[in-house]
């Protein structure tokens, strides 16, 4: 049987924390306010309002913190605060550039100006479109044009005339002449006997005989001189035929000219901006240089007869005519939040849309500009996932420029195969970005990159835990009853919520501290109620929460009850009783989704004669990682500190983890390795029904670990399935005491004795429980007392020594 330890073995009232009903004054969540604020994150919360109120360039926002903790819940919330004091909003438009086609120009309004604008344009358009064509329909509009026609056409009448006058007596003629394609033109004819004759008729007429050939060459000569004068009166008709065009243009420019000034200074008056005035001039321009298919199309619409012909003309004419608003903030009271859940370049940054011809080119116009959530966001707030960007370069590149420079030029990020590329013009955007990552990627980005530090100023780090205060119980209990008024679920009475706020305690690892990552307590509440309606219950229990526990554990269990079942079979060779050298219990943690198990793993020293010091077995396979192997380089400094310090050690010794054929990290094994490796070197027999955790330092001092309350479930599990002897328990680090949070059936086994904590301090009194003799404690001089650990692990390693000289 083995001895007393020295250590004293923890009670039972020292392994958990029970929430006391007491602290829970009331019957039901029903009876309390349901909790909509924000709990736990000060920090978090100051640093996101800094960011949202300095409107100072740089101060985007980094949120990291684990899942759960509500970072985007808080953010929402910071904004909603940040909006109180309501920016500076813009409305964007791009209207079509009359100069340059391929630079839409950009037109900006105060926030809900762009939509005025936009109706007042458009229906500007409608009411020209129907006043232009109605002008051209007007009688006296008619009678000025046809005043016109007839004064030219009277002149170029005059011209014909006076030239057909100087011809007859000559023996020609003015006529007309029909073209192929039907036109007429105007030709000089012979007059022979009262009659115009073609060239032909007077071959035929030289034939008979009745004209000579002297006479023939004679009338051809005579025809090439008139001709020639012909020709010059062509030019002349044809230059007045333009002044006629130019005065009939003019009239008609005048005309409309004064219809659409008229029309459009409501526009001007309204929108007193010289783009504004540009656009309005160019579109006036346009209007009056194209009046013929304006009124063609117009008539065709107002007729209902718009053929297939005139639909590109029609397009063409309305292109130029809109306005493109991308922006509109009419409704918008406060600063934008917009949440990009699934950002693409497009989504982001904007794009261009293309239209494709019946040869597959692209083209594009200024109407197909759109904006992306950084330009809507502008004003306010863009809040994204930082992987979602990060994962992409030509995202995080872009968005980097744009903050950095606060420009934002909207293209596609694809412009192969296209005809035209528009360049529209770039817009001064002063969007807030937040970003929801990790802490680990802030500093490594904050290190790397320079520009990172210029734009990413404020660093909101959401804390996953914090000191469990009656405060922040009654905040629990107030979030139980929001989570039962917003999702329909039952009430918890005082034994559920009790029972919900121990495990957000145990989640955490440590009985002083609560998590915030209210998520996951909500999931857990959200499965009590579950079973609570599956056994009739209108209350949320103790029991019920009991029971979902227990059936997530089940769920998620299916490799630790193999393991469990190899460890009683004997396939996993693990020992819970008898001693042994070389060979300890240490304790492993291993995940499995949402749950996490502790395992007892067999730890085995060897040593012999040699100079290889301490091989870590692991690491000679490439089992082991940078921090398993730490604790094993550690190991050599404390052996030398204990017994070295008088002369040198000489040694070869092999530390493994048995049946281990994963990777194997940490250092919370380096405590169970030292005792294994003075056993072996010492010869002393280790306790098998003991398991120990904690990580050791070069001066013998033994440090916390994590997952201390799997570790020692493992470890339970074990000796309960092989049977509890009495004598069974865990040797733990005394600053993990306060971080126990144990399932019943373990503290009723330490109730009655019959399995045991012992929390330590040191190295010596881990040994001491462990091995049951004492260790002689430390010694400068490197002599210890007799029948102690210290004392024959040193001679042991004198003899080793002394062998290791004869091998050289």
């Amino acid at each position: 049987m083995a001895k007393k330890p020295v250590v004293t073995a923890l009670k039972p009232s020292e392994l958990t924390w029970t929430c006391p009903h007491k602290l829970l004054p009331f019957k039901t969540t029903r009876e309390l306010k349901p909790l909509h604020r924000i709990v736990g994150q000060d920090r978090a919360v100051e640093a996101v309002l800094l960011g949202a109120r300095i409107r100072s360039q740089g101060y985007n926002i980094w949120a990291s913190g684990v899942v759960g903790t509500g970072r985007m819940t808080t953010v929402r919330q910071c904004l909603d605060d940040a909006q109180q004091v309501k920016p500076q909003l813009w409305d964007f438009a791009y209207v079509y550039n009359f100069v340059r086609t391929d630079q839409p120009v950009l037109l900006r309004f105060h926030a809900g100006e762009g939509r005025v604008f936009c109706r007042m344009v458009d229906d500007a358009v409608v009411v020209l479109s129907r006043r232009i064509t109605q002008l051209f329909e007007e009688e006296q509009f008619q009678a000025d044009r046809k005043n016109i026609i007839h004064r030219f056409q009277a002149q170029e009448q005059q011209l014909l005339s006076e030239f057909d006058q100087k011809l007859r007596p000559e023996g020609f003629v003015l006529g007309q002449i029909q073209n192929e394609d039907g036109s007429q033109r105007t030709e000089i004819f012979p007059f022979i006997d009262n009659k115009p004759l073609s060239f032909e008729e007077l071959d035929e007429l030289f034939q008979q005989n009745k004209i000579t050939a002297d006479e023939l060459a004679k009338i051809r000569d005579q025809y090439e001189q008139y001709r020639e004068q012909l020709n010059e009166i062509g030019s002349r008709s044809l230059r007045i035929m333009a002044s006629f065009r130019k005065e009939l243009g003019n009239h008609d420019r005048a005309a409309v000219g004064v219809l659409i000034k008229s029309i459009l200074d409501d526009v001007r008056q309204s929108f007193p901006r010289d783009r504004v005035a540009a656009f309005l001039d160019g579109m006036t321009e346009h209007i009056l240089n194209n009046l013929e298919d304006y009124v063609r199309v117009n008539s065709a619409r107002l007729a209902g007869q718009l053929d297939e012909g005139l639909e590109e003309t029609a397009r063409k004419l309305d292109l130029v005519q809109s306005v493109n608003l991308i922006v509109d903030n009419y409704d918008q009271k406060t600063a934008p939040v917009v949440v990009e859940t699934t950002p693409t370049y497009a989504s982001m940054f904007g794009t261009i849309e293309r239209r494709v011809d019946m040869r597959g080119n692209t083209f594009s116009e200024f109407n197909q500009i759109k904006a992306g959530s950084l330009l809507r966001a502008d004003g306010g707030f863009l809040v994204m996932n930082a992987m979602d960007v990060l994962t992409d370069a030509n995202l995080w590149n872009a968005l980097k420029k744009v903050l950095l420079y606060g420009r934002l030029e909207l293209q596609p990020i694809d412009t192969q195969f296209q005809l035209n590329t528009l360049k529209p013009e770039w817009v001064k955007v002063t969007t807030k970005v937040i970003l929801l990552g990790d802490a680990s990627i802030y500093l490594a980005l904050w290190e790397a990159d320079e520009d990172f530090r210029k734009i990413f100023k404020v660093h909101a780090q959401f804390d996953d835990q914090t000191d469990r205060t009656q405060h922040m119980i009654n905040n629990y209990a107030a979030f139980f009853a929001k989570m039962a008024t917003e999702e329909d679920l039952l009430h918890c009475d005082t034994s559920g919520a009790a029972a919900l706020i121990e495990w957000a305690v145990a989640y955490t690892d440590s009985q002083d501290k609560i998590t915030l990552q209210f998520s996951t307590v909500a999931d857990l509440m959200r499965e009590a109620v579950h079973y609570a309606h599956q056994s009739g219950a209108n209350l949320v229990s103790r029991t019920h929460v009991r029971t979902a526990l227990e059936q997530r554990r089940w769920r998620s269990n299916s490799v630790d009850e193999q393991l469990r079942e190899a460890i009683t079979k004997g396939r996993l060779l693990i020992d819970v009783s008898g001693r042994r050298v070389g060979q300890i219990n240490g304790l492993t943690v291993y995940q499995s989704g949402i749950m996490a198990y502790g395992k007892p793993s067999r730890i085995t020293a060897t040593v012999s004669a040699g100079n290889a010091g301490i091989i870590n077995i692991e690491r000679e396979v490439d089992l082991s990682g940078a921090i398993h192997n730490k604790g094993v380089l550690i190991l050599s400094g404390l052996l030398r500190s204990i017994f070295s310090r008088a002369q040198p050690m000489s040694f070869t010794a092999s530390i493994a983890f048995e049946q281990s054929y994963g990777g194997v990290d940490g250092d919370s094994a380096s405590a169970a390795e030292i005792i294994a490796l003075l056993s072996a070197i010492g010869n002393i027999p280790i306790r098998q029904d003991l398991a120990i955790t904690g990580s050791i330092n070069q001066k013998g001092d033994v440090q916390p670990i994590g997952g201390i309350n799997e570790k020692v479930t493992g470890f339970f599990e074990v000796c309960q399935d092989r049977g509890l002897t009495g004598t069974q328990g865990v040797v733990l680090p005394y600053q993990n005491v306060r971080d126990l949070m144990l399932r019943d059936d373990i503290i009723e086994a330490v109730r009655k004795h019959q399995f045991f904590l012992y929390p330590v301090h040191s190295l010596d009194q881990a040994i001491e429980v462990m091995v049951d003799m004492p260790t002689g404690g430390t010694s400068i001089s490197g002599q210890f007392p007799k029948d102690t650990v210290y004392a024959k692990v040193k001679q042991n390693l004198d003899v080793l020594h002394e062998a290791s000289r004869h091998r050289q």
